[in-house]
């Protein structure tokens, strides 16, 4: 694990829905590889002690509720946070409705038979469906976001991640949305490391307003950077490039 961790200096908590497939939607030319985790999946750093150098740990959409945890609860392990189209806590503010997985978050707060039946709904969609259920949750994204659509290895990606969280992993995705619903605010104001943020200007899944609630949750000298024009995935396709490049941090 040691080993491994030294090979992968930047750690990566992909989105809900979503995969390490995502990766392969950024032009990753001469940039770090990063290990690539389910949101939750805190065992990695099970073994990790002050004896390792930490890792930059990049937190895209709901996988950013992942990489905030792990910086406030194990800072020995992260020498800095970047999310990017980040969901923050829905306790900050009156967001849910402005979210494309509202539904979803409503189900999960309101029952776990409820959100069981949902979530065994979309699997379905996902496994027999996926272009079809894919195209419904682009219906609204702006011009950017459907520009990504038009492209099949893109698509394939997109349909991967569907599929991942929720038809073969789905216990993990249940468990990630279902804890992501909870309070947890608090843990922003424990995060000790630097901190950057970047958001979507017409981001539809996540709103903007959300980015604004953590930057100023997040510890002072924290960056926020709106991205015109783009929304959320085209985001990630954008600035992860720059955040992972080998020579020097953007």
């Amino acid at each position: 694990m040691d080993d491994d961790f030294r090979a992968a200096p930047v750690i990566y908590f992909h989105g809900l829905p979503g995969s390490e497939r995502e990766l392969a939607l950024v032009n990753m030319q001469e940039c770090e590889v990063p290990r690539v985790l389910d949101p939750l999946d805190f065992e990695y750093f099970s073994q990790r002690t002050g004896a390792h150098s930490p890792a930059k740990v990049v937190g895209f959409s709901l996988g950013a509720f992942s990489a905030v945890k792990l910086a406030a609860s194990r800072p020995d392990v992260v020498s800095e946070l970047v999310l990017i189209s980040a969901a923050a806590p829905l306790e900050t503010g009156s967001f849910l409705d402005e979210m494309a997985g509202a539904p979803v978050f409503r189900a999960a707060r309101a029952s776990a038979a409820a959100f069981a039946a949902l979530t065994a709904a979309q699997a379905f969609a996902a496994h027999v469906f996926p272009e079809f259920l894919l195209k419904r949750m682009f219906a609204k994204s702006c011009d950017a976001e459907k520009a990504i659509l038009k492209d099949p290895a893109a698509r394939r990606c997109l349909t991967d991640g569907l599929r991942h969280s929720l038809w073969h992993s789905a216990p993990m995705y249940r468990r990630a949305v279902t804890e992501y619903v909870q309070p947890w605010q608090s843990d922003l104001s424990e995060v000790q490391c630097p901190c950057r943020v970047f958001h979507g200007e017409l981001d539809d899944w996540v709103p903007l307003g959300m980015a604004e609630t953590l930057i100023d949750s997040l510890p002072s000298g924290s960056t926020f950077q709106v991205e015109k024009n783009l929304g959320h995935y085209s985001t990630l396709v954008k600035v992860l490039p720059n955040v992972l490049k080998r020579s020097a941090n953007p």
